[in-house]
C-alpha cells in the first residue's frame, strides 16, 4: 500500500473597493464604499498569470478563506449630544488561498 504524500503552499490576494468622487470643484475628494471591486479582483492579469502558473506546476486549490478586517463607527445620535451610538462590522481585505501538492506516493511496508 503506498501513501500519498503533498506539500502545501498559501498565498494572499487583496481585495479592493469602489472609489466614488464626492464634492464639487476644489473640494472634490475620492471616498471609499463599502462595495467590493469583483470585476478587478477577477480581470487582474498579474494574478490570473499567477493561478495558471500554479496550477502548471501541479498546484491544486484546496480552499478558500477571506481575511476580515474590523471597523467601527461611533458617534452622537442627537443634538444635545446625551445619546451614543455605535456600530461594529467586519470588512474583507482579501482572501488566503490554500493549495495542495502531490509530492510522491511512498511504500510502506
Amino acid at each position: 500500500m503506498s501513501l500519498a504524500r503533498f506539500e502545501y503552499h498559501t498565498e494572499f490576494y487583496p481585495l479592493t473597493y469602489r472609489v466614488q468622487e464626492r464634492g464639487w470643484l476644489m473640494f472634490k475628494h475620492e471616498q471609499q464604499t463599502g462595495t467590493p471591486d469583483v470585476a478587478a479582483f477577477l480581470a487582474d492579469p498579474e494574478r490570473q498569470a499567477r493561478l495558471q502558473a500554479l496550477g502548471a506546476n501541479g498546484w491544486e486549490l484546496v480552499s478558500v478563506q477571506p481575511v476580515l478586517e474590523g471597523r467601527a463607527q461611533i458617534g452622537q445620535q442627537t443634538a444635545q449630544g446625551n445619546q451614543g451610538w455605535g456600530v461594529g462590522y467586519a470588512v474583507a481585505t482579501g482572501f488566503l488561498m490554500f493549495f495542495k501538492r502531490l509530492i510522491a506516493p511512498t511504500q510502506s511496508q
